[in-house]
């Protein structure tokens, strides 16, 4: 019979060597290529394990065509769901969106079941922009794997819950059910290597997001343990580059560009899909940029403009080049389409207010620094609160108040955290706000100069360079 073909794969994949399955499957449908479940298998696995998207798009539409060949409705809603997400790691998002309704006119003939789980969370959480769509559906995920007894379902929906609830400042919440999705991931529980890697990619997210290095750090030894304990060693590459992407990019935060630089670099080198190269050559755009090299940052971010993970970047090169009201713009419209997720606007915000500032509108800027102060609140990080209090500082200093109660609590704030360019940017504020006093000012200003220069902020040295420099005399009066 077809189906004890399947028995050395199936066994290869109890064991967690995924190679050996891939192999043994590409036996089955060369012997028996009618089989649509051992076509599911291999697309799925081409998808997870090696980044082959034409060679998973290939297998998984045979199957899908197999199972309604042979009215098996609910095969062909697993294998749509699967095609949508091939396609959207390709950055096809017609034929995503046209293989998600199909599948839901599927669903909607055989009524409940799995696979409606599964279709929720068709889409990593990592790139759904509309957090509470995404906690919604991933909510539904979850009471749907529990239903119908899918764990791998199960520990995948609590992820991606997780992230939404931290995304929308509800730590707490959410990292209690990241903690137990971890805890069921390291214990090997997750079976499916592609629903292992989907769940992992919610885990590094919602790390990166915390903006917690060390755990981060914590966390991405654990899955490289993880696989090689329970996977022979093999990593997805769309999770090797989601772990390179999301670590390059607190190492950056944290002032260790080199080091950014190259978790970057070998992430944008080690996969295929869109969604990953697109958010990790963002940050080393922005790296480009807050190193002086504007030319170096075009050209990596030429061709992904319609990209929501390159918004920030394109605002930051847009700034650098004297183009205040195209990064404004791009602000807002990045703010516009991610407005619930409160980790990822925060940045976004922050930068709007300076930019709004610097462009002379006073109540725009002071809008954005209202709705930052109330994502502050709400997030209670120490980072964003300080970023808050910056921007309450430089709207109060354009209003021609006194900004020096905002700028010390926001650098009290970064005490005990790693955020070197930030801190620059309170004290180069600082010595613009104490102009009037030049001991002090220069004394700020030196401080942002130092911070820069050990980061090798060039365009932003220059900036703290021309504080120091003393005025004409003519110019002084």
């Amino acid at each position: 019979m077809a189906e004890a073909r399947l028995g050395p794969a199936q066994r290869c994949l109890a064991a967690g060597d995924v190679r050996g399955a891939i192999v043994a499957l590409e036996d089955v449908v060369a012997s028996v290529p009618e089989y649509a479940e051992a076509h599911r298998l291999l697309g799925g696995l081409c998808f997870g394990a090696l980044d082959d998207y034409p060679r998973a798009r290939r297998h998984l539409e045979i199957a899908y065509r197999l199972h309604r060949g042979s009215s098996d409705l609910r095969g062909a809603v697993g294998c749509g769901v699967s095609l949508a997400m091939v396609e959207a790691a390709a950055n096809r998002e017609p034929r995503r969106l046209g293989w998600l309704a199909h599948a839901r006119r599927l669903l909607d003939r055989v009524g409940p079941c799995v696979e409606e789980g599964y279709h929720r969370v068709a889409r990593m959480g990592c790139e759904v922009p509309d957090v509470a769509e995404l906690e919604a559906s991933a909510a539904r995920a979850l009471e749907i794997a529990r239903r119908f007894g899918d764990a791998d379902l199960e520990v995948r929906a609590l992820a991606e819950t997780g992230l939404a609830l931290v995304s929308m400042g509800r730590t707490g919440d959410g990292l209690v059910l990241i903690d137990e999705a971890n805890t069921a991931v390291m214990a090997g529980e997750v079976r499916d290597f592609g629903t292992c890697g989907m769940t992992c990619c919610a885990l590094v997210s919602a790390g990166e997001r915390l903006g917690d290095l060390e755990r981060l750090t914590r966390l991405v030894v654990g899955l490289q343990r993880m696989a090689d304990d329970h996977f022979h060693g093999l990593q997805s590459p769309i999770l090797t580059a989601h772990c390179r992407t999301a670590l390059g990019s607190l190492l950056a935060e944290a002032g260790r560009w080199e080091e950014a630089d190259a978790q970057l670099r070998r992430a944008i080198a080690t996969s295929a899909c869109a969604g990953r190269r697109a958010a990790a050559t963002a940050r080393l755009a922005l790296l480009c940029v807050h190193r002086g090299r504007p030319g170096q940052a075009a050209e990596l971010l030429r061709g992904w403009e319609d990209r929501l993970e390159t918004a920030a970047a394109q605002a930051r090169l847009h700034d650098a080049c004297g183009e205040l009201e195209h990064a404004a713009e791009k602000l807002r419209w990045a703010l516009r389409q991610q407005e619930t997720d409160l980790l990822l606007s925060a940045p976004l915000l922050a930068h709007l207010v300076d930019v709004e500032c610097r462009r002379g509108d006073q109540e725009a800027a002071d809008r954005a620094a209202a709705i930052l102060e109330s994502v502050a609140a709400s997030l209670a990080s120490p980072e964003i609160i300080a970023a808050a209090r910056l921007g309450r500082g430089r709207v109060t200093l354009a209003r021609g108040g006194d900004p020096e109660p905002a700028l010390l609590a926001a650098l009290r704030e970064l005490r005990r955290a790693e955020r070197p360019r930030l801190r620059a940017e309170i004290h180069l504020a600082l010595a613009e706000a104490r102009s009037l006093d030049p001991p002090a000012a220069t004394a700020e200003a030196r401080a942002a100069l130092a911070l820069f220069v050990r980061l090798g902020a060039r365009g932003d040295a220059d900036r703290a360079s021309a504080l120091l420099r003393p005025r004409r005399p003519d110019l002084a009066s």
